[in-house]
């Protein structure tokens, strides 16, 4: 970098902490220019100039120094304030403006840097440095004149496209202003456009003189949506910026309503060259928008495909609700209109509480009742934050938006979303709120219906198995039941232990099919088996009569295999008498280690009405065990490999010596271990113990 010698000129101007302040610098370093025929650096002068001293009158509120240094090629330039401190460069992002005045000077400037004194700082930057071969010539005003020519257009309309792509959408009007100013010898101008979330309301967005009373802002609005030109009663020339919806903001020129035909041209020149700078940014922010409203769309979809639980479905609107959409969020569920609190979220975790608390007080329930029935008509609606309980002063200050949450045109819920002061919900918030409150809507409604129906399942399927099992004296039951469905199908396994005359009755059974369907007759079939062996029935009789019933039932009848039993006790042993009607052959475990298989298999149930069947009697000593099973325990598979008899009799060697609780228990874990359910699984477990007690009853499974 050439080192900057031989300055020829100096001048050091001292600035008010005025609005007019940065016009007057853009003066000064014109002139300094024109004088040393630094024509070529023109545009990267005045823009950082009008940034540094524009900078500096918000940040500091100083009166400014403005220290000019030139030769024949090197434009020094110094804004000096006069309050100390630090110069933190801020990185900008997509969504923020501000921050960018030293990244500028980085990229534009030769040369810069700042200064600290113990009454203020300044920073400075160098253009040129070195000679240019053809310096480009340029239609500029000569020193003595107040403003560049009339037919520079190029100059006032547009910006070099190297610098311009450095600068944001305001940064590019606000220059555009300046220079539209000084061109044309305006003393102050302003651009006005709709609010990025509400368009009813208008901003003011950029100005020439930033400290300056600028119009009335609705009265700006009113004035150019019927497109008058000017403002009543005043000496402001308006000139109104359209879109392809309408017009979306306006240019202001004081003292306007006095420029020529020539000045009038050159003014629209330059409002329609801000007005295309305004529409791409707008389309710019829309895309943004839109982006961000699709993918959290998309991740509302992802994350409600994989919850059947309703709690969880609603507090998961709120969370993708807060912090990317509003500062928090609520959701009352609805039951027959009358709310109440579900899910709650805020972006000030050290607030959920107070938050919560509030909305399900006394207040909080009145505004959930109001909102449910207003919403029936499945409207959302926007609030002003007073109508919040009042002891949420914080977001009584904001603005809070209620769509319903309806699916199958019942309204489920209603969920709320709230805003902090200032921050207001535009029309593309209530869509992306109701395409969100849409999707919670059928998860949650999915949900409870899953929720309803496994409720029922479980109710039904506990119905079908005894509530304990006995123990008294030697024999000892044990027994497990895990269903293969996702819980919301009763299976058809079932087993039954119940008491009979001089002993206990037993049964075990799989019915073919699932739902309801199986379960009538799982039910059926558990009643029949009782009531007839309590009546005196042996187990060959009950199961023919069991047969004829579900044979009686036709088309609606489902073939099954079933064991039926009697245990008595007989001193320190038990006799067991069993019949197998099409079931799989119970494992004897003897206390020692022997394991093997017992009894005559017969015909299934529900097919044939003759059926053949047999009655096996086996005696178990005191620690051996007659373990009961349905065919979900040995057509279990990985992969290909079933877990099958033999696995079965390996297991239960190993349990031999166990209690029949711990029995059934480990069996059901090794066989769960094995490989994926594919069918319901049912054991059970008599037991003859050594002891002679009386005990509580056992764990059903």
């Amino acid at each position: 970098m050439t080192t900057r010698q031989d300055l020829t000129e100096r001048s050091v101007t001292t600035l008010p902490p005025t609005g007019s302040s940065a016009s007057a610098a853009r003066r000064i370093i014109e002139a300094a220019i024109g004088e040393g025929d630094l024509t070529p650096l023109i545009d990267e002068a005045l823009l950082l100039v009008t940034e540094l001293v524009t900078n500096a009158i918000v940040h500091a509120g100083t009166e400014i120094q403005l220290d000019v240094e030139t030769d024949a090629h090197t434009l020094r330039v110094e804004v000096i304030d006069r309050t100390p401190g630090l110069i933190s460069p801020q990185p900008p992002s997509e969504t923020r403006e501000g921050g960018r005045g030293l990244l500028l000077l980085d990229a534009l400037a030769d040369e810069w840097g700042t200064r600290h004194f113990g009454w203020g700082k300044s920073v400075w930057f160098v253009l040129g440095g070195h000679e240019p071969a053809e310096p480009t010539p340029r239609n500029r005003h000569s020193p003595d004149q107040s403003r560049p020519a009339r037919n520079d257009i190029g100059w006032l309309a547009s910006l070099p496209a190297d610098i311009e792509q450095l600068l944001t959408p305001e940064q590019v009007v606000t220059e555009l202003l300046h220079r539209l100013a000084s061109g044309l010898g305006i003393r102050q101008c302003w651009v006005y456009a709709q609010s990025p979330d509400d368009e009813r309301q208008w901003a003011l967005i950029a100005s020439h003189d930033a400290l300056s009373t600028a119009p009335d802002v609705d009265a700006v609005r009113r004035a150019a949506e019927r497109a008058l030109g000017e403002i009543p009663n005043t000496t402001v020339l308006l000139l109104a910026l359209k879109g392809s919806s309408g017009t979306f903001g306006a240019l202001a020129i004081e003292g306007g309503t006095d420029v020529d035909a020539g000045d009038a041209v050159l003014i629209r020149l330059v409002g329609e060259r801000i007005g295309v700078v305004m529409r791409d940014d707008r389309a710019r922010a829309a895309q943004v928008r839109s982006r961000g409203s699709l993918a959290l769309l998309a991740e509302a979809s992802e994350m409600f495909a994989g919850t059947l639980d309703v709690q969880l479905a609603m507090t998961l609107a709120t969370q993708l609700v807060v912090p990317r959409f509003a500062r928090w969020a609520a959701v009352w569920a609805t039951y027959e209109y009358l709310p109440h609190m579900t899910a709650v979220a805020h972006a000030d975790e050290t607030r959920t509480h107070t938050l919560q608390t509030a909305l399900e007080g006394a207040e909080g329930n009145a505004l959930a009742g109001r909102l449910s029935r207003e919403l029936v008509e499945q409207r959302p609606n926007l609030l002003h934050g007073s109508e919040l309980p009042t002891e949420l002063v914080e977001e009584r200050a904001g603005s809070v938006l209620a769509v319903p949450l309806v699916a199958r045109r019942r309204l489920l819920g209603v969920l709320v979303a709230g805003r902090p002061a200032g921050a207001t919900f535009g029309s593309d918030d209530v869509a992306l709120l109701g395409d969100l409150a849409r999707r919670t809507a059928v998860a949650v409604d999915s949900a409870r219906l899953y929720e309803e129906s496994t409720s029922i399942a479980r109710a039904l399927q506990a119905s079908l198995l005894p509530p304990t099992l006995p123990r008294k004296g030697v024999v000892e039951f044990g027994a497990r039941y895990a269903p293969a469905g996702e819980g919301n199908e009763v299976g058809g396994d079932f087993y039954d232990v119940f008491d009979i005359a001089g002993g206990w009755g037993f049964a075990i059974g799989d019915v073919c099919g699932k739902g309801p369907e199986a379960a009538a007759i799982t039910g059926m079939a558990r009643d029949v088996l009782r009531l007839l062996m309590r009546d005196g029935r042996r187990p060959d009789a009950a199961l023919r009569r069991l047969n004829t019933a579900i044979l009686d039932l036709g088309d609606r009848g489902r073939f099954c295999t079933a064991t039926l039993g009697t245990v008595t006790p007989d001193a320190d042993r038990l006799r067991i008498t069993l019949s197998l009607a099409g079931h799989p052959a119970p494992v004897l475990v003897r206390a020692g280690g022997t394991v093997g298989f017992v009894g005559t298999n017969g015909t299934l149930l529900g097919v044939f009405p003759d059926l053949d069947l047999a009655e096996d009697t086996v005696i178990l000593e005191p620690g051996d065990a007659l373990v009961f099973y349905t065919d979900g325990v040995t057509e279990r598979r990985a992969n290909s490999t079933m877990f099958g008899e033999q696995k079965l009799l390996e297991c239960l060697r190993g349990l031999a010596g166990h209690s029949a609780d711990a029995i059934a228990g480990l069996l059901e874990e090794h066989v769960q271990r094995f490989g994926i359910a594919r069918d319901d699984l049912a054991v059970l477990v008599v037991r003859c113990t050594a002891e002679n007690a009386d005990a509580e009853p056992g764990r059903p499974g």
